[in-house]
């Protein structure tokens, strides 16, 4: 039973990275789909495992070792208990069971913990990278393939990802959009960067910058922006830590991963705009580079040498096999595409403008899964699925007050705990700093499960 545990969590690096493709279709409601894919199948024989190993550990003792501290669980209580007024009782009901996995899953990570020792890890570590490095490549591929004309159900790239959009496909990976992709490379990110710090080893600058690579290349505003904040934190954060002696090998090492860091941008640029050269639209070059920096920069740095059309172009049938049309098409948008940031403001200022509608909703909201179906009721989507993407106003519309606080409680009680993990408190740190600026850009956990997992996981690879 211990080497499946092990073995479970060997293959959880590879099961993330598959957080869309596939997936099991269950149908769906009007108000949501039912879609069961790998890392919830993962997760719900894990937390089977791991309850099975933990019961055999405490036996009759089990309430008390594992419930003993309830500052913990207020929060998922609270939210169990929002199912009851919930406004999408079908939807809160999924939500919670999903929440609920999570949580064991992190309980099972350091209820077990004497299964990882430094043997696991040395394998783990290597699934880890290995995993980021198979999915880095198949990004590629995905951007070669659909520039060719390879068609999307077999690049698997989604609606608005292939080349007619920008004129150079942004891939998404194996997860359901680019957005996914890009923070599922979060992690990578920052543990190359903690391994390259703590070795001195200019194999994790080259992990670096790949993975960073990457990013850029999934064209992902929210992963980009979450990455750049969370790095500029870990700056900070070990220089703060430094002992006078060491600040300035710091200094010099944060240096070297700035000049990665732009380097894996570049990079990415000229070959965002090589695409753009060779896809069948009609851009060239430097459009391809100039709309990755007008789109990347929100419109602020226009270097286009035409003026940018406001309205994106009407996007007719899907084209299959693009290469077989003999003149040269329009990608659909020539730079920065405001309508995508201004859906989330007016999505979250919706939000907003329900929860404070009244008391009742300012204290414990609409319940658990219900902001979608409380912006359609109130005539402000046009869809009761369309939901707040923005995980922070969405839990402040379904749980009111009372759960946002509670929720901050938790985020302080990890931090307490991440802090007395000296040696990766700041890798950890940064990584949850990160994510949490990644949730301003979409809300639910469904396709990004690392986000819980893979910070309670990290905490575990030391002692102190």
């Amino acid at each position: 039973m211990k080497k499946l545990y092990k073995y479970l969590l060997y293959v959880l690096p590879f099961t993330l990275c598959f957080s869309y493709f596939p997936v099991l279709s269950l149908g769906g409601n009007e108000t949501m789909n039912f879609e069961l894919s790998l890392p919830l199948l993962w997760l719900l024989v894990f937390d089977i495992l791991s309850f099975v190993m933990i019961c055999q550990k405490y036996r009759a003792e089990i309430f008390s070792k594992v419930f003993g501290s309830i500052l913990w669980w207020l929060f998922p209580i609270f939210v169990t208990l929002s199912v009851i007024w919930s406004l999408n009782v079908t939807r809160g009901i999924l939500t919670v069971g999903v929440m609920w996995l999570l949580f064991f899953a992190v309980i099972a990570f350091y209820e077990l913990r004497e299964n990882l020792d430094t043997r696991f890890w040395k394998v783990f570590w290597r699934w880890f990278f290995g995993s980021a490095l198979f999915t880095c490549l198949w990004c590629v591929v995905q951007c070669v393939l659909d520039v060719f004309g390879v068609p999307q159900d077999t690049t698997l790239l989604c609606d608005g990802c292939v080349y007619q959009m920008f004129g150079f496909p942004h891939p998404n990976g194996f997860a359901i959009e680019p957005q996914f992709m890009g923070n599922l490379l979060l992690a990578p990110i920052f543990v190359s960067m903690y391994f390259y710090f703590k070795n001195n080893d200019k194999k994790y600058l080259l992990l670096f910058l790949t993975f960073t690579f990457t990013l850029f290349l999934t064209f992902s505003r929210g992963a980009i922006y979450a990455c750049v904040v969370g790095l500029l934190f870990l700056f900070f954060f070990s220089c703060s830590r430094a002992k006078k002696t060491e600040r300035k090998s710091v200094f010099f090492s944060i240096l070297k991963v700035v000049g990665v860091f732009v380097i894996s941008f570049v990079f990415a640029l000229n070959l965002q705009g090589i695409f753009a050269a060779v896809s069948p639209t009609s851009d060239g070059y430097f459009d391809g580079v100039a709309k990755v920096v007008n789109h990347l920069s929100l419109g602020i740095i226009d270097v286009k040498t035409e003026e940018p059309s406001t309205v994106p172009k009407e996007i007719s049938e899907p084209v299959e096999n693009p290469v077989e049309n003999q003149g040269k098409t329009e990608a659909v948008f020539d730079g920065y595409v405001a309508e995508s940031t201004d859906t989330r403001v007016r999505l979250s200022k919706a939000a907003f403008d329900i929860w404070k509608k009244d008391f009742k909703t300012m204290a414990i909201g609409v319940g658990i899964g219900g902001a979608g179906q409380a912006l359609y009721d109130n005539g402000l989507s046009p869809a009761p699925k369309e939901i707040v993407q923005n995980e922070y106003m969405s839990l402040l519309l379904e749980t009111g007050v009372i759960g946002v606080s509670l929720f901050a409680l938790i985020l302080v009680l990890a931090v307490r705990v991440v802090l007395k993990k000296r040696e990766i408190a700041g890798m950890v740190l940064a990584l949850m700093v990160a994510y949490g600026v990644s949730l301003l850009f979409f809300s639910g956990l469904p396709n990004a499960l690392q986000i819980v997992l893979l910070p309670g996981l990290f905490m575990m690879c030391v002692k102190k």
